[in-house]
Order: C-alpha cells, then structure tokens, then sequence
C-alpha cells in the first residue's frame, strides 16, 4: 500500500509538470555568466528540475552513507562492551563463588572443630564409629 501511494504521487507530479511545460513552450534566454544560451522553456525547468534532484539525491545518498557508517560504529561498540561486561560479569561470579566456597570451608573448620572439642574424640574416630 505504501508503494502505491508513492507511484500514484509521482505520477501526479509528472503530470503537474507535464501540463506546466506545454504552457510554457516558449525560448527563453539563460545567462550563466560566462555564457548566454536561448532555448525552449520546458527544457530549461526540466533542466533545472534534473539538476535539483541529483542535488537532493546526492545529499541524501552521503546523509545515508554516513549514518551507516556511524551505525555499524554503534554496533562494534555495542558489541565491545557487551563482551567487556559479560567479562566483568564472569569475574564477579568467579569471585563470588571462590569467596563462597572459603566462607563454607571455614565454617566446616569450625564446625569440626567445635564438634571435635564438644564431644572429645577426634574427627576421624567419629568418622569410623558412624560407620
């Protein structure tokens, strides 16, 4: 739907400046400065209608070129910190779960040892007993 909304305006356009250049088919001087050069009016919008839009698609195709470019730029920085944050993420964990288990092997430390000075016979006779 969106095409055809698009084609249905460009050839309301073209018919606007097709009607514009049969009532202006008269020759009409053109000064560049430099040079004079006479010739029928309908060429010369349409010349000037040819030049302003490859002007405007020129900008534009440099606008878009360049934003690209910086998006692709977004996209590798992204990407950069992504990596550098799952890095950092994996070090926090690493360093938790080592933290972790140190706290668990001191408590068992102290636990064997309260258990050992509660009940007088060392940990490994316990161990044989319960078996």
């Amino acid at each position: 739907m969106k095409n055809q909304w698009r084609v249905i305006v460009g050839l309301l356009l073209v018919l606007v400046i097709v009607v514009f250049a049969v009532l202006n088919s008269q020759n009409v001087p053109v000064n560049f400065g430099f040079a004079k050069i006479s010739g029928p009016l309908i060429l010369i919008i349409l010349g000037s209608a040819i030049i302003g839009a490859l002007v405007g698609v020129i900008t534009s195709v440099t606008t878009i070129l360049d934003q690209k470019k910086r998006i692709k730029d977004l996209i590798k920085d992204k990407d950069m910190y992504k990596e550098e944050t799952d890095r950092l993420v994996q070090e926090a964990v690493e360093r938790t779960q080592r933290s972790n288990e140190n706290q668990l092997a001191e408590l068992q430390q102290k636990y064997d040892h309260l258990l050992e000075s509660n009940t007088g016979i060392p940990l490994e006779k316990q161990d044989e007993l319960i078996k």
